[in-house]
């Protein structure tokens, strides 16, 4: 939000000193050129570089192997792509040392661009002959689609959907001058509605659910018909904003407008508030059809005849495109210590973009990972790894997932890695649900999860435009501070920006301070939805700006267990602005914790206050606070509240009336300048300050679970 390349917190710091030094590295006596005009054959100097990094991972090998080295090379990666068959993939023998680490980088002021996809041509496309094709195009878009034969070319990845699936159904994916392209779909905008539900089609059943369309989509049903055997499938929320799956139609009956899937879901079809008919507004899409190729960017599979269909937005050629159709990630490191990943740019992967397995101290910084269509990267056991200062965006699922530690032992083992300074947004373009920019310890759904994730760092990261959360956590002791969140829960709700459903024995000792929560379309901030067992929570400030009949809690705990495991609340000098709900506590410990120094401005409800007796929450007429906390009606006194400046102006109410409170350190939250960060995106370039969405609510009534 600010500039501020000195603004680093004490446990940031202690992070930086202890990672590995890709500068060390680089004045190291061995360095390793490639090029993709390089050749294999050569010896790898600037001069005659190399053409692949599995050729200079191998060189690595032999020099450790002959000078009984330990680390200290760079290889350096000149500009240009390098297209990649397989996973690039580090092992224990491609390790570092804790002084001298294996790195592998960009040139400075070069793009070195690792590709997961392979690039296809304007040639590979030929027009349309066939007269069935032909006659399933819409009539507007006759002559200008256009197929690629995928059986000519190898695909793997070409086979037909399950019945159901939430990501991508494991089929190839489509990018053209650097954009996924749209799966074909109808509506192409918006959505459409069950009229009622006939058979919800819930656990043990073994038929999916039926429901009666809309007169209004009659004539698109009747297309559809006739391509069952082809394979017809539709996504949506079919129960909850927060489950989406899509199904196959095993049959459909235009007379009766009915339409039955193939397989039940969890939890059946319908809102699960107005069972067994549901309330007329979930709301689905069919996708992957010829019928509906009907917009330039659209495509699809015929999984019969083994054709992508695709309406060009520009004419072919003219533009880059890649066919994503790998197996793994781009780049996997499994069991490698000390290796650095600077100043890459990855993209085109139908799974994630880095993985990291076991191993300790490796760095990934500065780096650009799009279009992949699971997470960027994925940090799972080890010790001590960073992912520092990266641009994480245009992502089918998520940011970054973590995973780690020993959660068991006494005392617990953190695994102590580090995700600071990221910019992560546009992301959940596939799997839209539960695929956070920052994934710590949570795993599952709507009924919650978890993982371990013991002992994380998770630090000013700028994170936005997704449509559900923003960091999802569980497990222990992990600190998250500093970081910025906006425009998330854009399309699904009962989530917030920092959100946990765990149990009191699975989960606790979380801090969560100096965060900054604003602008989401149908979101919470900090948002306990099961226990909370011993969690920090302070400095925080939630100014959500929350639409009427939305959701929009600025801090929200839950009863969860706490009728047979009572637990304190720990939430102060804390901000809520222009939420539905400033702040909602939930306590069977009503004369402990510590509750005070909140403000609440411009809240529609600044408190709820509810307390456990026989096992049940109820609403009290008096609060249990520690302390102090007030209530504004009007700014009491920020510096510029429209420009999100929180930082109080000399002679401000708060500090007036709670001479306890601490002014939160709003100039050190968000992205900050280093070394591998010399920019920073303007207000304009994400549109921090945009309008929210004013579309209407669903009728999902998610205050508690039921």
């Amino acid at each position: 939000m600010f500039t501020r390349p000195l603004a680093l917190s004490l446990s940031l710091l202690i992070v930086l000193f202890a990672s590995p030094c890709p500068d060390d590295a680089a004045s190291s006596a061995r360095e390793i050129f490639i090029s993709p005009t390089g050749s294999d054959s050569n010896p790898g100097t600037h001069d005659r570089p190399l053409a692949s990094l599995d050729a200079a991972r191998d060189a690595i090998r032999k020099w450790k192997s002959a000078q009984a080295a330990s680390g200290g090379v760079t290889v350096w990666l000149e500009a240009g792509d390098y297209e990649l068959t397989n996973s690039f993939e580090l092992s224990t023998a491609d390790s570092g040392s804790a002084s001298a680490a294996i790195v592998y980088r960009s040139v400075p002021g070069q793009t070195a661009r690792l590709l997961g996809a392979r690039r296809l041509k304007a040639t590979d496309f030929q027009p349309v002959t066939d007269p069935k094709s032909l006659a399933r195009i819409p009539a507007s878009a006759r002559g200008k689609v256009v197929e690629l034969d995928l059986k000519k070319l190898g695909v793997k990845h070409s086979h037909a959907y399950p019945d159901v699936f939430t990501d991508a159904g494991g089929i190839i994916d489509f990018f053209f001058a650097g954009r996924r392209m749209p799966l074909a779909r109808y509506p192409n905008d918006g959505f459409m509605t069950m009229q009622r539900v006939l058979k919800n089609g819930g656990p043990g059943k073994h038929d999916g659910g039926v429901f009666q369309y809309r007169a209004e989509d009659q004539s698109h049903f009747q297309a559809w018909e006739k391509d069952l055997d082809r394979g017809v499938w539709l996504k949506g929320y079919w129960r909850v904003v927060w489950q989406n799956e899509a199904l196959r139609l095993k049959s459909i009956d235009t007379t009766n407008r009915t339409a039955t899937f193939a397989l039940p879901v969890p939890g059946g079809i319908g809102n699960k508030y107005h069972r067994p008919q549901g309330n007329g507004q979930e709301e689905y899409w069919l996708l992957n059809l010829l019928e509906e190729v009907d917009q330039p960017g659209e495509w699809c599979i015929d999984f019969q005849d083994q054709k992508l269909y695709f309406y060009p937005p520009a004419p072919l050629g003219s533009a880059e495109m890649l066919l994503a159709d790998g197996d793994g990630p781009i780049i996997r490191l499994s069991d490698a210590s000390n290796v650095v990943l600077r100043g890459l740019t990855l993209e085109g992967s139908l799974n994630e973009g880095i993985t990291v397995k076991g191993g300790e101290r490796d760095l990934i910084a500065g780096c650009i990972v799009r279009n992949v269509d699971k997470y960027a990267i994925v940090v799972n056991g080890g010790t001590n790894h960073v992912v520092q200062s990266c641009d994480l965006y245009d992502l089918g699922a998520g940011g970054v997932w973590l995973g780690g530690g020993d959660e068991i032992s006494t005392p617990r083992v953190p695994a102590g890695h580090n995700v600071i300074n990221n910019h992560i947004h546009d992301f959940s373009q596939i799997e839209r649900v539960y695929t956070p920019g920052v994934n710590c310890g949570f795993t599952g759904g709507g009924g919650g999860g978890h993982h371990p994730a013991v002992g994380m760092l998770v630090a000013h990261n700028l994170i936005h435009d997704t449509p559900h959360g923003a960091v999802l956590f569980g497990s222990w002791d992990s600190v998250f501070e500093y970081n910025e969140a906006f425009r998330y829960c854009t399309v699904s709700n009962d989530l917030g920006a920092f959100y946990c459903y765990d149990t009191y024995k699975l989960d606790g000792n979380q801090t969560i301070r100096y965060n900054l929560m604003h602008d989401t379309d149908d979101g919470d901030g900090i948002y306990f939805d099961n226990d909370h067992r011993d969690m920090h929570i302070y400095g925080n400030i939630a100014a959500l700006k929350s639409l009427p009949n939305r959701r929009g809690t600025g801090f929200l705990y839950k009863i969860g267990s706490q009728a047979r495991n009572p637990q304190s609340i720990e939430c102060y000098n804390n901000i809520a602005i222009e939420c539905n709900v400033g702040f909602q506590f939930v306590s069977a410990l009503t004369n402990q914790g510590r509750i005070e120094n909140n403000v609440s401005v411009t809240c529609k409800t600044p408190w709820i206050w509810k307390a456990v007796r026989d096992g049940k929450q109820v609403a009290v007429a008096s609060d249990f606070a520690s302390g102090k906390n007030v209530v504004y009606d009007a700014d009491p006194g920020f510096v510029d509240i429209s420009r999100l400046d929180f930082r109080l102006k000399p002679g401000n109410r708060i500090q007036q009336d709670l001479p306890g409170f601490q002014p939160i350190p709003v100039e050190k939250i968000g992205l900050y300048l280093d070394e591998y960060r010399t920019t920073l995106p303007t207000d304009d370039e994400i549109d921090r300050f945009g309008k929210l969405t004013t579309r209407s609510p669903r009728g999902y009534e998610v205050e508690d679970r039921k």
